[in-house]
């Protein structure tokens, strides 16, 4: 997550994604979506096991946080490297049926504690 120095605070950290789907043909389904993001090794002393979370933001507020659909969760150790895969079919199910429900991505990084 671009290798934000806020993730040693408590609060989670979290970036939000948004795809363009409307080059898929009318008509045409998706089997499978996957989120892929490359997570580097952190030697950050305090973040040792980390989970990584991922939201479809289903609908935006002004006065509060956003409702949220759960996706998919990885726990891994901070030290670990490699292509992490989140499964996101169902949001790109619901945006291909409705266009304007895309709200995007959210992707939240937290240390166990």
């Amino acid at each position: 997550v671009e290798r934000d120095r806020t993730l040693g605070y408590q609060e989670p950290h979290w970036k939000e994604f948004h795809f363009d789907l409307t080059q898929i043909p009318a008509g045409e389904a998706v089997t499978a979506a996957e989120f892929r993001i490359y997570k580097e090794p952190s030697t950050h002393p305090l973040n040792t096991t980390l989970h990584i979370s991922m939201f479809e933001v289903v609908q935006e507020h002004s006065n509060r946080e956003s409702d949220l659909f759960f996706l998919d969760l990885q726990t891994l150790r901070s030290g670990d490297e490699g292509w992490l895969v989140l499964d996101i079919t169902a949001a790109s199910d619901r945006w291909l049926l409705n266009h304007h429900k895309d709200l995007g991505l959210r992707l939240y990084v937290e240390t166990a504690d």
